[in-house]
């Protein structure tokens, strides 16, 4: 067992990644703890240093392992006193001014559980509108007078890769869209774009029918990524001929008491089911940095 209040990193597989550990733990070999030889770590503190060097990942991977031997050599920056030495008060402050809400465990008296018995299965296509994207390679893309996003089928950035001139007879996505990785390696990759997009080839978009908030389609867009980890699979079972047909998510939906609220015209879900878009909403806003979307 290895004591709490220790900022823990990957040096093997997934190299570099960084967590704070405030309880006491085990581990395998494929993980270094770390502990402040001045103190210790506290909750602010140990995320901080956590987040400096998931930063610094980049230097890492799987042919250039983070063994201790390299670690004990390796250096990040951190905010200094005039002494020289951490200033760990500031960082403290610092992560404290981004109103950050600690995340609260299972034995938390507070906790809001996700109680999941009452959601029901809804057709993709009925929630939103579904259609394929631009299907634009990028070797037809040009950036000497950039005016639109462009979005592949990867995981980092939003999905964007580049940003490109105005392709002529394409129309761009307007802001707010969903894109999704329909096939690759990042299948089911799903994000709300900022800004006005094209997209390359095997990219699906999700369109709004009625007005939805960000925390909302972040919601939704978290649960399509992970019905896509259980369901299909890349260079297999892929996106293309679902998510426009036969894709389903489970949603919480409106109740009454213990009663479902039923929408006759059944504009979401043939048995009338209706989502409960306040909920996911506001489920967003109560998670950690939710206010700072």
């Amino acid at each position: 067992m290895f004591p709490g209040k220790s900022v823990c990193v990957t040096n093997n597989g997934s190299v570099g990644y960084a967590y704070y550990q405030e309880s006491e733990f085990t581990c395998s070999h494929d993980v270094n703890p770390l502990y402040r030889k001045d103190g210790d770590f506290n909750y602010f503190t140990g995320l901080f240093v956590a987040s400096i060097i998931m930063k610094d990942r980049y230097r890492w991977g799987y042919g250039r392992k983070w063994r201790p031997e390299r670690m004990i050599k390796s250096k990040i920056n951190l905010p200094a006193t005039k002494n020289g030495t951490p200033d760990w008060e500031w960082m403290e402050k610092y992560m404290k001014s981004l109103h950050h809400k600690p995340i609260r465990t299972k034995n938390s008296e507070n906790q809001s559980l996700i109680i999941v018995n009452n959601w029901k299965e809804f057709y993709l296509h009925k929630l939103f509108k579904t259609s394929m994207g631009n299907g634009i390679d990028a070797i037809a893309t040009t950036n000497d007078n950039p005016k639109y996003n462009y979005v592949s089928r990867d995981s980092n950035g939003n999905g964007v890769v580049g940003f490109v001139d105005e392709v002529e007879g394409q129309n761009p996505f307007p802001a707010g869209a969903m894109s999704l990785a329909l096939g690759g390696s990042f299948l089911g990759s799903c994000f709300i774009q900022k800004e006005p997009f094209y997209t390359a080839q095997n990219v699906g978009i999700l369109q709004e029918k009625e007005q939805l908030s960000i925390h909302t389609k972040l919601f939704i867009s978290t649960l399509i990524r992970n019905e896509c980890k259980i369901k299909y699979q890349a260079f297999g079972r892929e996106l293309n001929s679902h998510f426009r047909k036969d894709f389903t998510i489970k949603l919480p939906v409106l109740m009454d008491g213990n009663d479902y609220v039923y929408d006759k015209s059944k504009k979401y879900s043939e048995k009338g089911y209706i989502p409960d878009w306040k909920y996911m909403e506001n489920y967003i806003k109560t998670l950690p940095y939710g206010d700072r979307i």
